[in-house]
């Protein structure tokens, strides 16, 4: 048991090597436990479902959007508007490499327009049709010109706009890290192998008393 204790540990620890993570939300699910990449249980009636706590509402002042569904189709958000912000502030110079992680739900690009989005002014592609409902991790790997922008500022402002389309959707999180691609955050494997290793320690403690 202690040496798989020790796997996964090391497991967990390789994954994060040298990353470092910006988060804006909770990833817990909407707020409602929805699990990423499948189908969830929303519906054209409770379209304005926002799963933000009270805390977590506070936090952001309103003013980044996570949590919530039909994020910027106002009278369904958490503010009025139909721009979406999520500001990354602190960040110093030196990147060489990066990548935006969303967890969003039901974009429909085909169907409602594409909605415009740039990370610091410039133009990315989010031209997306996941369908509805259906919610989907993504990462972005930051481009040349996004990265020297970010050694300019210190900052990442991700600007969601959606004034060409009529589409609904939503935001659990978004979360910046200096990795690229799947180096970005740790494999869901090796948090599950966290997990098995930490329930199989406290098992055998319980059958030692």
């Amino acid at each position: 048991m202690r040496k798989l204790l020790a796997l996964s540990i090391f497991a967990l620890t390789v994954g994060q090597a040298s990353a470092a993570t910006w988060l804006i939300g909770d990833n817990d699910g909407y707020g409602a436990g929805i699990p990423d990449n499948a189908d969830h249980t929303f519906n054209g009636f409770t379209a304005n479902y926002d799963g933000r706590s009270a805390a977590e509402a506070a936090a952001t002042n309103g003013a980044q959007y996570t949590d919530t569904y039909s994020t910027t189709h106002p009278g369904f958000g958490p503010q009025p508007g139909t721009v979406a912000t999520f500001k990354f502030t602190g960040l110093g110079s030196g990147w060489t490499q990066g990548s935006m992680w969303f967890d969003m739900a039901d974009f429909q690009a085909s169907t409602f327009g594409a909605v415009a989005v740039t990370f610091n002014g410039i133009v990315q592609n989010w031209a997306f049709n996941d369908g509805f409902p259906h919610t989907l991790v993504r990462f972005f790997d930051l481009d040349a010109a996004v990265l020297t922008s970010i050694n300019s500022t210190g900052e990442l402002d991700v600007v969601i706009d959606r004034n060409a389309s009529v589409d609904f959707y939503g935001f659990d999180y978004a979360l910046l890290s200096n990795r690229a691609g799947s180096d970005g955050i740790p494999e869901p494997g090796a948090l599950a192998l966290l997990g098995l290793g930490l329930a199989g320690l406290a098992a055998s403690r319980r059958r030692k008393q």
